[in-house]
């Protein structure tokens, strides 16, 4: 879910560790798959649902400049499903630094349609995620993300992400997470 009524400013988040990641069981009405040859087509659609693109041609553009080319997508992004239709998405990615066998994951283009937002089914998407970046041998991780996700940034907490500080543009933002979520990220150590 996106809010559209605080400013943007990008945002970074950081886990220093992937041990001890909470458990959130996915509920029994839903499956998860990996991503299949053609799937850029299901991802698109939840983007646009979770209002992350504006059409299907800037989301398929979207995902070709984010993941140019199929070969890790099916080990490392998953989606829930509903009856076997994808509603949800997320990456288990890696830093670019890094590239795959690198020390630093990225928890990269989490999204669920709107129609299934606000059921708890990020937790368990997420926490999918990130114990797929622990098995492929990531040992930290980040994420970007922006103020008008403050709702998702709850939940990136709750798996231990703290707020990476890189200039007064971050403390603004900070501010206004910490504000919308009623957390306050600044005064995390």
């Amino acid at each position: 879910m996106m809010d559209q009524s605080v400013p943007y400013i990008g945002l970074e988040m950081r886990l220093d560790t992937l041990d001890h990641l909470p458990e959130y069981a996915l509920p029994d009405a839903y499956g998860w798959r990996w991503f299949q040859h053609g799937d850029e087509v299901e991802w698109a659609r939840i983007e646009i649902s979770a209002g992350e693109f504006k059409t299907e041609e800037a989301a398929i553009a979207g995902f070709r400049r984010y993941f140019p080319t199929d070969d890790a997508l099916g080990e490392r992004m998953l989606f829930l499903t509903d009856g076997g239709v994808p509603f949800a998405t997320a990456a288990a990615w890696y830093a670019d630094e890094g590239g795959p066998s690198g020390d630093m994951g990225r928890l990269h283009w989490v999204g669920i349609d709107e129609a299934h937002q606000r059921r708890g089914l990020s937790y368990p998407l997420v926490g999918l995620a990130m114990r797929r970046m622990k098995q492929i041998g990531h040992r930290i991780a980040f994420l970007t993300t922006q103020t008008s996700s403050w709702p998702a940034i709850k939940v990136y907490r709750r798996f231990g992400f703290r707020p990476m500080i890189r200039n007064a543009e971050d403390v603004k933002g900070w501010r206004i997470v910490s504000e919308k979520s009623g957390i306050a990220f600044l005064q995390d150590d």
